[in-house]
C-alpha cells in the first residue's frame, strides 16, 4: 500500500535543514493518520502477520499506525525506498537534475527508448527490488508493504495509486 498524506509544510520551519531530498523526513498530516487508520480497518479481514515499511518517515508512520491497529509486527525494509532520480547517494542532486531525470523516465515510459546514461531504475528493476524485499519477509500469514507511488505502480501495474490505497502485488 501507499503511505498516507505527508506534511511537507511542517518541515519548512526547519529550512534549510529539511529541503530537497530531506523532505523524506516529513511526518503524516492529521488526514494522513486518519488515512492510515482507515487502511488498517480495510486490511483487518486479511489478518496480516507483518507490516513492512520503507525507511522514509511517511511510510514508517503509516506502517506504525497500521501495525498498531492490527496488532502485528512492524519491520523496516530499506529496499522499499521510493524511485530515485539518481541512485548514487554520493552524487550531488539539484532540483534541476531531479526535473530532468523525471522527464527522462517519463519519456522512456512513453517511447520505450532507454537512455544509455540513465541513473534511475526502470519499472522492471523496481518490481524486482520489491519482489526481492518481500521474499526477505515471508511469514505464515499475509504481508503488508508500505511504500511509494512509483514503486507500487511498477510492482502492480496500477495506473492510479492514491494516498493510503491498497494494491495487490502482481509482478
Amino acid at each position: 500500500m501507499r503511505h498516507g498524506e505527508a506534511d511537507y509544510e511542517r518541515l519548512s520551519s526547519y529550512a534549510p535543514v529539511y529541503h530537497g531530498g530531506r523532505r523524506d523526513f516529513a511526518p503524516l498530516t492529521d488526514l494522513g493518520i486518519r488515512q492510515a487508520e482507515a487502511a488498517a480497518e480495510q486490511l483487518r479481514g486479511s489478518r496480516p502477520a507483518v507490516v513492512v515499511a520503507s525507511p522514509y518517515a511517511r511510510t514508517l508512520q503509516t506502517g506504525a499506525v497500521i501495525a498498531a491497529g492490527l496488532g502485528c509486527e512492524l519491520r523496516v525494509e530499506p529496499a522499499l525506498h521510493d524511485w530515485l532520480p539518481v541512485r548514487d547517494g554520493a552524487a550531488p542532486i539539484t532540483g534541476e537534475i531531479v526535473r530532468r531525470k523525471i522527464e527522462e523516465y517519463e519519456s522512456w515510459r512513453r517511447s520505450g527508448v532507454l537512455p544509455s546514461d540513465r541513473t534511475w531504475e526502470t519499472d522492471e528493476e523496481m518490481a524486482d527490488r520489491v519482489r526481492d524485499a518481500m521474499a526477505r519477509h515471508v511469514t505464515s500469514g499475509p504481508l503488508v508493504a508500505v511504500t511509494h507511488e512509483a514503486v507500487i505502480k511498477s510492482a502492480t501495474s496500477a495506473d492510479v495509486v492514491g494516498l493510503a490505497s491498497v494494491h495487490r502485488l502482481t509482478r
